[in-house]
C-alpha cells in the first residue's frame, strides 16, 4: 500500500534544503543534513527526490515561478533593450523586497558554481537573446557581445548589488528607483 504524501512534512524539506543550501551553498548541504533539519527521514526526503539536483530544481521552480513569468513578459515587449533592461532590474528588486529569504536562496544559487540547472540556463540563455536581439537591432549593443556574457552581466551585476546589501537595515529602501536605474546604467554600459 503506497504511503499518502504529508504536505507539511513536504514544505518542512523545502524550507530545511534552502535554510542548509543559504548557510553552506549548495554543494555544503547534503541530503542528510537537510533531512535530519526537516525533521524526516532519509529514506523519506529520497521517496520524492532521487538527488539533491532533483530537489532544488523542484525548489526552483516552485519558489520563483511568478518572478520567471514577470521576467518572460518583460522580455517579450518589444520596446528598446534598454527599457527590458531597466524592467528587469525593477523586477529582480520588487522580487528582493517581498521575499527576502528567497531571494538569498536564489543568490546563493546564482554564485554557486557547483550547481548547475539545464532549465534555469535555458531560461537564462532565451531571455538574453531576446536582449541582444532588440539590442542590436536598434544599435544600443556592442555586435560582439555574447549571450553568456549578457547572462554574466545582467544576473551578476544587479543581484550582487542585493547580496551586497541584503544585510543592512534599510535593505528594502535602498532597492529604490534611483539603485535601479544606477543598476540599469551599469548593465547597459556593460553590453556596449
Amino acid at each position: 500500500m503506497a504511503r499518502k504524501t504529508d504536505p507539511n512534512k513536504i514544505e518542512k524539506v523545502k524550507k530545511a534544503a534552502m535554510e542548509m543550501m543559504i548557510q553552506q551553498g549548495y554543494k555544503g548541504a547534503s541530503i542528510a543534513q537537510i533531512a535530519k533539519k526537516a525533521g524526516v527521514s532519509t529514506g523519506y526526503l529520497y521517496r520524492y527526490y532521487c538527488t539533491k539536483e532533483e530537489l532544488v530544481e523542484d525548489l526552483v521552480k516552485t519558489y520563483t515561478k511568478e518572478t520567471r513569468e514577470n521576467f518572460i513578459k518583460i522580455f517579450d515587449n518589444k520596446r528598446s533593450s534598454n527599457e527590458i533592461i531597466h524592467d528587469f532590474v525593477l523586477e529582480i528588486f520588487r522580487w528582493a523586497k517581498e521575499d527576502v529569504f528567497i531571494i538569498k536562496f536564489v543568490i546563493t544559487l546564482i554564485f554557486e558554481t557547483k550547481f548547475e540547472s539545464k532549465d534555469k540556463e535555458k531560461d537564462m540563455c532565451e531571455c538574453m537573446k531576446k536582449i541582444i536581439d532588440v539590442g542590436l537591432i536598434r544599435k544600443e549593443m556592442n555586435p560582439k557581445i555574447t549571450v553568456d556574457e549578457a547572462i554574466i552581466v545582467l544576473f551578476t551585476i544587479p543581484f550582487m548589488y542585493i547580496a551586497k546589501n541584503i544585510n543592512k537595515e534599510n535593505y528594502k529602501a535602498l532597492l529604490n528607483e534611483a539603485s535601479a536605474k544606477r543598476i540599469t546604467e551599469i548593465c547597459i554600459n556593460a553590453l556596449k
